[in-house]
């Protein structure tokens, strides 16, 4: 992942569950190049359902080791769904 200012981060992690079409967990955690931390292990839930005749999203991340983290990761997918949102509707 490049971040805003440039900067390369690698994100690792382990898929836990897939239950199609309606379900992936996995877990997450965030370094710098240099192997240093950026970002606690977090597990992430993607829920997906059908709802008046389209596909609700719901992502659920937690815990985070503070709020500064919190807020950067909401951001963070704040961003990456906007252009998701942009490219769909380009499609």
């Amino acid at each position: 992942m490049r971040s805003p200012e440039g900067d390369i981060h690698w994100w690792h992690g382990v898929v836990r569950e897939i239950v199609e079409p309606e379900r992936i967990v996995w877990t997450c955690s965030i370094n710098n190049t240099d192997g240093t931390s950026i970002s606690a292990e977090t597990l992430l839930t993607v829920s997906l359902e059908e709802y008046a005749g389209k596909t609700r999203l719901t992502l659920h991340q937690a815990i985070f080791e503070s709020i500064a983290v919190r807020d950067a990761h909401s951001n963070g997918w704040s961003d990456a769904f906007g252009r998701l949102a942009e490219h769909l509707a380009s499609a």
